[in-house]
């Protein structure tokens, strides 16, 4: 790790915490945000060299609801019954991070942010996923480590994971993975991390530095970062091999940067475990939207599926995931067929409703053939007069091979409440001619 710290641009990340002044006033209000960064303040900043924290990233509460915890089985059930193992990879809350005494400097003591009780929040959020049979390393152990890489994991003036935070996560991976007996990687003794002399150096500009220039008018350095190696593995990312074990990746930034996975998770997976690793991941792709499009693009149907499939998650995706759970449970429960119980036109109206009529509902599809909609909120109704709305989410970053006409929302695992209605709300602008939605019978048979 010296070497990281020695290549490090000493003006910003690897300086001590400093008391000065926001980078800017406008920081400290939504209001003097321009529109493109409102939803970030207040954002907490000093000088060039100190973190910079945005509203976004301060959530409080991570530990999964009974709801959560029971789609996650259900998820985690349905790769283990294509002979896939679940993992899921979340980078810590960078303000855990960061540290409580920064969070006190930065706000002036004014910071509503325990970072011993979000910890603990984060810690049961893991323990929660691998309660559901998903491997799950804590990634905030690995940060936090010691001094030095908690210094080195995150960068100050961006978003993202450092190279080294990325390697050193992957080889958590890797040790969570050998520990858990996950099937073809028996025998496997994961690598760590390593800098050589001639390694390669990222150059991070950092998202929050151009935010910071272009509200404040503040200009900080790009940060220098060796990427460590892996030794001389001989792996390819670009397809399986029959001596080796397959790994899917299906993440966001974190394994896409500048869509071409800068900081070298993918990489790093590879030889962590040792294994040939498809990156699939999308950036701005959203909370589900490469490991939904793996699904849709049939690439677990196949007589030869992957050993592990990774959903690399932010933290900032975590707490509004509901939807995205039903989301993802349906795609692949939909993968099957089953009797259809109700059908609807979708047309300008902007809202449908499908009675249930005491009917086992498991399943909702929508086809919308040639529609560029980007949500779709589905509302729950029950038998004893509660409700519940979720919204479904695709970005157009998606790949076209890993796009689909066809939208699912599983209705399983609704803590005892009897399903009376659903409702189907969608910008009708943007409808094709023959779109549709279905209810089909739980369980889905095969």
């Amino acid at each position: 790790m010296n070497t990281f710290v020695s290549l490090c641009t000493a003006a910003v990340l690897c300086a001590p915490m400093s008391l000065a002044a926001p980078l800017c006033d406008a920081f400290a209000s939504a209001d003097a945000m321009p529109k493109k960064y409102r939803k970030l303040a207040p954002v907490l900043s000093a000088g060039p060299a100190d973190w910079i924290l945005t509203q976004d990233q301060m959530d409080k509460h991570y530990a999964l609801s009974v709801e959560k915890s029971e789609l996650l089985s259900l998820i985690a059930a349905e790769f283990a019954a294509r002979d896939t193992q679940m993992a899921v990879m979340m980078a810590p809350p960078r303000p855990i991070v960061a540290g409580q005494d920064t969070l006190n400097a930065l706000s002036g003591g004014a910071a509503d942010f325990d970072v011993g009780a979000v910890s603990q929040s984060f810690d049961q959020m893991i323990e929660d996923m691998r309660a559901a049979g998903i491997i799950a390393p804590n990634l905030l152990h690995v940060a936090l480590r010691d001094d030095e890489m908690r210094d080195a994991y995150y960068y100050r003036h961006d978003t993202h994971w450092t190279p080294l935070g990325a390697a050193e996560s992957a080889y958590a991976l890797a040790e969570a993975v050998v520990s858990g007996a996950v099937a073809g990687f028996e025998g496997i003794a994961p690598t760590r991390p390593m800098f050589e002399a001639n390694a390669d150096v990222h150059s991070e500009r950092g998202s929050l530095a151009d935010m910071a220039r272009a509200v404040c008018a503040a200009e900080i350095a790009p940060v220098l970062s060796p990427i460590p190696s892996f030794g001389a593995t001989g792996l390819s990312l670009l397809g399986n091999s029959e001596d080796r074990p397959s790994v899917i990746l299906a993440g966001s930034s974190f394994s896409d940067r500048y869509k071409r996975d800068a900081y070298r998770f993918a990489d790093g997976i590879a030889g962590a475990l040792k294994a040939d690793v498809a990156n699939h991941s999308v950036s701005g792709g959203g909370a589900i939207g490469a490991i939904e499009g793996v699904v849709n693009a049939g690439l677990l149907d196949k007589d030869t599926t992957p050993s592990l499939v990774i959903w690399e998650l932010p933290y900032t995706e975590a707490k509004g995931n509901l939807g995205a759970l039903r989301q993802l449970l349906g795609a692949l429960q939909a993968r099957r067929t089953g009797e259809v119980l109700a059908t609807a036109e979708l047309t300008g109206s902007k809202e449908v409703k499908l009675k249930v009529k005491g009917r086992n509902a498991g399943l909702l599809k929508i086809y919308l053939p040639g529609a560029s909609l980007q949500w779709v909120k589905v509302d729950l109704r029950f038998e004893d007069g509660s409700k519940s709305t979720s919204k479904m989410v695709r970005r157009s970053h998606i790949p076209g091979a890993f796009q689909s006409d066809q939208w699912h929302f599983s209705l399983s695992a609704l803590q005892g409440r009897v399903l009376k209605s659903v409702g189907i709300r969608y910008d009708s602008g943007k409808l094709g001619t023959t779109a549709k939605a279905s209810m089909l019978a739980s369980p889905v048979a095969n």
